[in-house]
């Protein structure tokens, strides 16, 4: 049957209109692409007016260093023996040992407590508060732009003898095959770099027990506890099951010997080492036992002195062993004490 002029018309018309209706559908696809630009140009505008509002805020609280300076040179005009100066946040110490330099020493820098001191300066910054600091009101008070500083007196100090100091003085032994046999004092060895990887800063003098393990010696240093503060204590490496002992003669008694000890923080945090044994020894004689576990962190112990020893002087030792003694590098402080 022939086709008329009607059908064919309608015939070439739909290819027509299906074209005009991919093409129709392919803008409507291709629109949201042509707005995409400019959505993108205000998100782009948004985040960087956050950023600007940011490092507004930021800079409007951060202390610039002259304020930090200005600070500290009142806190030296009215220093006296016997102060310590402490920083919050934590996080603030190198702002603070910058401008304090010489009124920061390692000591100071690495103390377990407050004990050796009869004031207390404490500088912050953004309201923070050192915990540190006694719950008392502070003698005094002064801002230094963004920079605050507070004194408190502190409890006459109860600090006779600070075994850290007199490390140098110290007997010490290690104990092989039953016998104790004395660690010889070095000027030097090695290595003081200390920090990350590296271990305690080694300071010198230092008693080194046996040259075939030179991580086995006993002396003061630095080093950092599991929370990351700065320590000053006496370096004593357990060797294990057997003893290295620190003894220092003609000790003056207080009360009690008080001690604090842990782990180089790098090995302690992975909770996986050996336990750590510390005894006190009075005269020969236990008087007190510390078990240190990682995860403790820097551990407190108070060993009490026999009442009829109160006020004489006697020979106190430390003792330290692990039974597993694979990067046990212990540290201690310690001091003898009167009642405060």
């Amino acid at each position: 049957m022939a086709e008329t002029a009607s059908q064919t018309s309608d015939r070439e018309a739909a290819p027509r209109d299906a074209e005009t209706s991919t093409r129709a559908e392919a803008d409507r696809a291709v629109e949201p692409a042509r707005k995409t630009p400019s959505r993108l140009w205000w998100a782009v505008l948004a985040i960087g007016l956050v950023e600007i509002l940011g490092q507004v805020v930021i800079e409007a609280r951060v202390a610039p260093r002259t304020e930090w300076q200005e600070a500290l040179a009142g806190v030296r005009e009215e220093w006296r023996e016997g102060d310590a100066i402490v920083v919050a946040p934590l996080w603030a110490d190198p702002l603070l040992r910058e401008a304090a330099g010489d009124l920061v020493d390692r000591a100071m820098a690495g103390h377990s407590d407050l004990a050796a001191y009869d004031r207390l300066w404490v500088v912050s910054i953004r309201g923070h508060r050192s915990d540190e600091a006694p719950e008392g009101a502070p003698e005094l008070t002064r801002d230094v732009g963004r920079v605050r500083v507070e004194r408190w007196d502190l409890p006459t100090p109860s600090v006779l003898y600070d075994f850290v100091a007199h490390v140098g003085e110290a007997h010490v032994t290690r104990r092989a095959n039953g016998q104790d046999l004395a660690c010889r004092t070095v000027s030097s060895m090695g290595s003081t770099q200390g920090g990350l990887s590296n271990g305690p800063i080694e300071g010198a003098p230092r008693h080194l027990c046996d040259p075939s393990q030179p991580w086995l010696w006993v002396g003061a240093t630095t080093t950092m506890d599991l929370e990351l503060r700065g320590r000053h204590c006496v370096s004593q490496h357990a060797q294990g099951s057997d003893p290295i002992t620190t003894s220092y003669d003609d000790v003056p008694l207080g009360t009690a010997i008080v001690l604090y000890g842990g782990v180089w923080w790098e090995r302690e945090r992975w909770r996986n080492g050996g336990d750590v044994e510390v005894v006190v020894r009075l005269d020969g004689e236990e008087i007190g036992r510390m078990t240190h576990h990682d995860g403790d962190g820097w551990k407190r112990m108070e060993a009490a002195v026999p009442e009829a020893r109160v006020g004489t002087r006697g020979r106190v030792s430390v003792d330290v062993m692990a039974a597993d003694p694979m990067f046990r590098a212990f540290c201690w402080a310690g001091s003898s004490r009167s009642a405060s």
